[in-house]
């Protein structure tokens, strides 16, 4: 019979051997330039909205007007979480993290908007257009019992074309969907890490594809959120953003975006524009 030692032996030499591995993976160019990536969105994120504060203090009410940007460090905190959650390799997390930044982005964007009344047989008077951050905080309970999908069925754009808000619908049903399912216990999410945990696909021990994979969904939920972002705000002021900030930086990620660039694109108009061909 083999000594009980010896086996507890082998068992931590095999597992420093797959953490040795896992951090020369780690270390290898393809798994670092996946980390930049996710480092690239967050900082481009951070950029778009510092612009939309700074645009906003042109006039203060507005901080007294919109919700969306009062909610500017929850944003914050769940991509810069979300970011460091990734790069640690804990994803599922991570998915929270974006599942909450998509709903509080949409449902923010209603708000400011003065969409159109919601109304339910449980309450005496509809949700409808609010003036102001205070009631629009107290609106949120009541938004919170509303189907998601009849929110962003609801939803005006002002920027956005008829065939970009289609596609902004679509975008964000998809990712509330997926990501949902990631928030409560269920056999899907449990069985899906079984699974994998059998395969030896632990966590912590993440490829350069999973990594990819989550850059790619994060990319979809900020481009969401960054078009829920400026559509809530001033569109005069959105088109100085993009005009005089954005166009000169070629490289922003949020350029190819589909959501994104349905906003910016309301902008084609501008003499700046126009003057640059």
């Amino acid at each position: 019979m083999e000594n009980p030692e010896d086996l507890l032996k082998d068992i931590f030499a095999k597992r420093k051997a797959r953490i040795d591995e896992h951090e020369k993976l780690r270390a290898s160019e393809p798994f670092q330039q996946a980390l930049k990536r996710v480092d690239k969105l967050v900082w481009e994120y951070g950029e778009a909205i510092n612009a939309i504060d700074f645009q906003s203090t042109r006039w203060p009410p507005f901080y007294e007007e919109f919700i969306s940007l009062r909610m500017k460090q929850q944003f914050a905190e769940c991509v810069i979480s979300a970011g460091q959650l990734i790069k640690e390799g804990f994803h599922t997390p991570a998915r929270r993290e974006l599942r909450f930044l998509v709903e509080a982005s949409v449902k923010a964007l209603w708000l400011d908007t003065g969409s159109p009344e919601i109304s339910d047989s449980r309450r005496e008077k509809p949700i409808s257009k609010l003036s102001d951050v205070k009631a629009k905080v107290g609106a949120l309970d009541d938004l919170g019992r509303e189907r998601f999908a009849g929110i962003v069925k609801s939803l005006k754009f002002k920027m956005i074309d008829d065939a970009g808000a289609e596609i902004f619908r679509s975008a964000a049903l998809d990712l509330y969907s997926k990501l949902s399912t990631h928030v409560h216990v269920s056999s899907q999410n449990i069985g899906k890490d079984l699974q994998r945990f059998e395969k030896g696909q632990d966590i912590g021990f993440e490829t350069v594809k999973d990594v990819n994979s989550m850059a790619d969904l994060m990319q979809r939920v900020l481009d969401l959120a960054l078009a829920s972002h400026f559509e809530a705000f001033m569109p005069s002021l959105v088109g100085d953003i993009f005009v005089e900030i954005f166009d000169e930086n070629k490289r922003w990620t949020f350029h190819k975006t589909p959501l994104v660039a349905a906003v910016s694109r309301h902008f084609d108009y501008k003499a700046e524009r126009q003057s640059r061909g």
